[in-house]
């Protein structure tokens, strides 16, 4: 696009067939920062007090991971997105672990997740696999239900940015939303 804006379809394209060609892949690199340094620094932002892992490790660490995959398997920008968050979760999770393992939990403090959706929750290595589960068998049930949950709690996006990342109207999201939280409680009071 002239006027400097991002268009959705040339971030699909480049998804495409950047990984054939270094320019193209250094321009998706370009267009795709800036949304994954948000999304990163909103997890980032949710972390333990005496976090050490600075959003742009975590973005730079989910694009090693990413840049890992092959071009074709991106339906489109909002896969990407979608799996880009997820990884960056993941690096969080394996840095906590890694953490927790040199410190063996010693004066560790414990933060809890989204109370609204994971009640009761912590957010140290044990509690993130318990809520990675719970959002696991959510998925099994409601795979829409928890991308929105993903998106919101993890990805740090509001209703309207999850309406207009996944392409449904903000009131389904809404919809969508209540139906995890109801759910993903019975999930965590039968485990």
């Amino acid at each position: 696009m002239s006027d400097g804006t991002i268009g959705a379809g040339e971030v699909t394209g480049l998804l495409r067939v950047a990984g054939s060609d270094a320019n193209r892949a250094d321009r998706l690199w370009e267009l795709v920062y800036p949304e994954l340094r948000k999304r990163a620094a909103y997890l980032v932002r949710n972390e333990r007090s005496d976090h050490t892992l600075s959003a742009t490790a975590v973005v730079n660490e989910a694009f090693v991971r990413l840049s890992s995959r092959m071009a074709h398997e991106w339906e489109d920008r909002s896969h990407f997105y979608n799996v880009a968050s997820g990884i960056m979760r993941h690096v969080l999770i394996d840095h906590a672990r890694s953490h927790r393992a040199q410190k063996r939990g010693g004066g560790a403090t414990k933060q809890e997740l989204d109370e609204s959706v994971f009640p009761s929750v912590q957010a140290d290595e044990e509690g993130h696999q318990i809520a990675e589960r719970a959002l696991e068998s959510l998925a099994s049930e409601h795979e829409r239900a928890a991308l929105v949950v993903a998106l919101r709690v993890f990805g740090g996006l509001t209703m309207p940015e999850i309406a207009q990342e996944v392409k449904m109207a903000e009131r389904t999201v809404k919809n969508d939303w209540a139906l995890a939280r109801e759910r993903l409680a019975e999930i965590l009071a039968e485990s």
